[in-house]
């Protein structure tokens, strides 16, 4: 089994794939504050891609959310409406990118939020994006160590086919160890020997 999450993958070919349609902009996995960049890196304007928050579903049908970071300084004589105006070009070129996906989850574009000019001469967008539905199951192989699947050995299966049904009460008593069928039984039953020989 690959260390690497759904989630890592989806997030940097996610950067990858913004680097390659807005070549002139800097696309990171690594949020920084403005002192720690490049004043060169800023003024061409930074995307940085970064996850919000674990995912939600189950795994074969599973969503979810992330940031898309920009950040960009403009010169100390330009004023807020330049910075506005960066901002905002920022947040279109990651909604056409977006419009433009043929591959992957389907993206759908959340809260925006910008500096409303309040930090002259940087400024700053972040564009919330949720991604999804994705399978992030993955198939088990030999030289994945599962803690105690070793004790697996053995599934049994009572199956209620007829109407009505048994109820709650009764299928729950079915789980008991031993199975109790004093108050109902199973319409079917499978019992397989996980250790190789069917039963």
């Amino acid at each position: 089994m690959s260390n690497v999450s759904p989630e890592d993958s989806l997030l940097d070919s996610f950067a990858v794939s913004l680097a390659n349609a807005w070549p002139d902009r800097l696309v990171t996995r690594a949020l920084k504050d403005f002192a720690d960049r490049k004043p060169a890196d800023l003024k061409k304007g930074i995307f940085t891609v970064i996850a919000d928050g674990l995912p939600a579903g189950d795994p074969e049908f599973q969503f979810m959310k992330f940031l898309v970071v920009g950040q960009i300084a403009v010169g100390e004589k330009e004023g807020g409406s330049a910075i506005e105006k960066a901002e905002l070009s920022m947040h279109h070129q990651v909604r056409n990118f977006i419009q433009r996906m043929l591959r992957g989850p389907e993206l759908k574009i959340g809260p925006v939020e910008q500096s409303a000019q309040l930090e002259q001469p940087y400024g700053w967008i972040s564009i919330a994006i949720t991604a999804g539905p994705y399978d992030a199951t993955e198939p088990l192989t030999e030289d994945y160590p599962l803690a105690g699947l070793t004790d697996f050995l053995r599934f049994r299966g009572d199956i209620d086919i007829g109407r009505p049904h048994q109820s709650g009460e009764v299928q729950r008593q079915w789980l008991e160890e031993p199975p109790n069928y004093l108050n109902g039984a199973p319409d079917a039953q499978l019992d397989t020997d996980l250790s190789g020989s069917p039963t």
